[in-house]
Formats: structure tokens, sequence, C-alpha cells
């Protein structure tokens, strides 16, 4: 599959708001619990250190944001958030947009990211950070609540970016 990230334009908004919100409304990754309007959802991607799309023949398939994980002296890890849409899951972009965000935020000076809140049942996402070098640190019980109310755990993923860690192709 060829296809190519970019950052973000002001003309990708309304197709990478409907991805977002897309994810958001499954209720079973991301941690927020309402969809974004258009001007929220430009906000948020505007205060981000990158958000990048995934383009298929002009088409946006994809999309990443990458931001520090912490304040202050804990920001220099670097945190994202990937959304692939719906139909055009399992044909590797998914990987593609986190192998770049890795090379991107190394750009940036961030030594490592971590992901906060990976939810135990988002079992594809796991595999392939996995796939990918990141190790998993710990897992915090109950700590994501389902669209149900029912509550699942997650886990907490790092990988490093200094000199001595391999990054994905």
């Amino acid at each position: 599959m060829e296809f190519t990230l970019r950052s973000y334009r002001r003309e990708d908004l309304p197709a990478m708001t409907a991805i977002w919100n897309g994810v958001v409304e499954q209720a079973d990754s991301f941690p927020g619990d309402h969809p974004l309007n258009a001007e929220e959802a430009a906000a948020m991607f505007a205060s981000q250190t990158d958000a990048v799309v995934a383009l298929d023949g002009g088409e946006i398939v994809g999309l990443y944001i990458l931001h520090p994980n912490n304040i202050g002296r804990c920001s220099v890890i670097a945190n994202a958030s990937y959304a692939v849409r719906r139909d055009r899951r399992g044909g590797g972009i998914g990987r593609r947009l986190v192998a770049d965000s890795l090379r991107r935020a190394k750009g940036y000076g961030f030594v490592g990211m971590q992901y906060n809140a990976v939810v135990k049942s988002n079992t594809a996402a796991i595999a392939l950070y996995l796939k990918l070098g990141f190790t998993i640190l710990g897992t915090v019980k109950n700590g994501y609540r389902l669209a149900d109310g029912s509550l699942t755990d997650t886990l907490i993923f790092y990988h490093g970016l200094t000199d001595g860690d391999a990054l994905p192709e």
C-alpha cells in the first residue's frame, strides 16, 4: 500500500475530525467521552507538537497527534494517539503512523514515547506496539470505562528514542 504522511493542513480538519470522532464514539480506546465539534477539533489539533495525516490518493485514511506526555521536567517524553478510518483498518496504516510518530518524536528532541492508557481489549494495538519494540511498564486495574459503564484495565507502554534505541522502519 502506497500512501503519504504529512503534517495536517487546515483543509484536512473535517476529515480528521470525522475519523477522530469515529474512534471516540466506539468508546473502546480513546479517553474522550464526547465527539468534538469543528471548533474544538481545530483547537485540539492545533495545540499538538505535530498532527500528521495519512493520505491515500489525496484522501485522508488515518492520523495521529504527537505531544509531550507531561509538563515541565517530564516533557522530554512524548505521547501520541492514532486513528485509522474504520474501513481502512488492518491494512498497515496504523503501523506506518506509529513508526512515523517515533521518528518525528525523536526529531523533536523527545527521549521516549509513552502511552498511558492502552485499553487491554485493544488487542490489535497491543500486538502492534509489542511488534514495534514497545515495553509494557504496567497495568492500571479498571483504568477505563467502557460505553456500557463497565471497567477494564489499561496498559502503560514505553519505547526509548535515544541513539541506542532501534526505531522501526
